[in-house]
C-alpha cells in the first residue's frame, strides 16, 4: 500500500524548491523567476496561503523569514517600484528630522507615471513634475539592497511645498533640526526651495530660526 503524503510533507517539499529561487534573488523574486525555477503557478499560491511568502505586488513576491532589517519596507517598496524615490515624512524620518513616525511610506513617482498597485507595504504616492522628481535624488544601502531617497536638503523644500496637506509645524521642525547640524548647507538648501518654489517663504523661516 503506497505511504500517504501529508500536506505538510507536501508544503515543505514545494518550498524547499521555491526558498532556492528566492534565495538567488535575495529574498526576492517575480513570477517569471519562479517560474523559470519549474514552480507552478498554482504552487505560488500554495506557499502564499501557508504564509511562506508575502505578495508585495502583482509578479513580486518576498520570502516571509527573510530577515527584517531597519527600513526593510524602504526594500520592499524599492523592488516594487524600481522608479520611485522615498519623499516627505519618510525621508523626514529616515534622517532624524522629525519625532513624527509615519506608519505610511511617502514615495515620489514621475507625473506621467502610471500609479502602481502595491498590496504591502502602505505607501501614499506623490506625483512630482519632471526637474522636481528628477532633483536631489540620493541612493543609500540598505542590506544588499539600493533605495533612491531625496537628499536632507531636498526633502525638507517639499515638506514646505506640500505644508497644507503635512501641516507646517511638520516642515517647520524638519527645518529647525536641520540648522542644528554641523554640516547644514544652506546655499544648497535655498537652490532646492527655488526649484520647488518656496524660496520666499523658506527664507522667511531660516531667518527667523538662525
Amino acid at each position: 500500500m503506497p505511504m500517504k503524503i501529508s500536506k505538510k510533507n507536501i508544503i515543505d517539499k514545494k518550498y524547499k524548491k521555491i526558498i532556492k529561487v528566492f534565495t538567488a534573488h535575495n529574498g526576492y523574486a517575480r513570477s517569471k523567476d519562479i517560474l523559470a525555477g519549474g514552480i507552478h503557478p498554482r504552487d505560488i499560491k500554495i506557499v502564499m496561503d501557508n504564509g511562506l511568502i508575502i505578495k508585495v505586488k502583482n509578479g513580486l513576491y518576498r520570502l516571509s523569514d527573510t530577515p527584517v532589517i531597519s527600513n526593510q519596507s524602504f526594500i520592499d517598496l524599492a523592488c516594487a517600484v524600481p522608479e520611485g524615490v522615498i519623499c516627505l515624512l519618510s525621508a523626514l524620518s529616515y534622517f532624524e528630522l522629525t519625532t513624527f513616525n509615519p506608519s505610511i511610506i511617502s514615495m515620489a513617482i514621475h507625473r506621467k507615471s502610471w500609479r502602481p498597485k502595491i498590496e504591502y507595504p502602505p505607501v501614499e504616492f506623490y506625483y512630482f513634475s519632471k526637474k522636481q522628481f528628477e532633483s536631489g535624488i540620493d541612493k543609500i544601502k540598505i542590506g544588499d539592497h539600493k533605495i533612491s531617497i531625496y537628499c536632507r536638503e531636498k526633502t525638507i523644500c517639499d515638506c514646505f511645498r506640500y505644508r497644507n496637506k503635512l501641516g507646517i509645524d511638520i516642515a517647520k521642525e524638519g527645518l529647525s533640526e536641520y540648522l542644528k547640524l554641523k554640516d547644514r548647507n544652506l546655499e544648497r538648501l535655498l537652490e532646492y526651495a527655488k526649484i520647488c518654489r518656496v524660496k520666499a517663504l523658506m527664507e522667511i523661516w531660516i531667518n527667523a530660526m538662525i
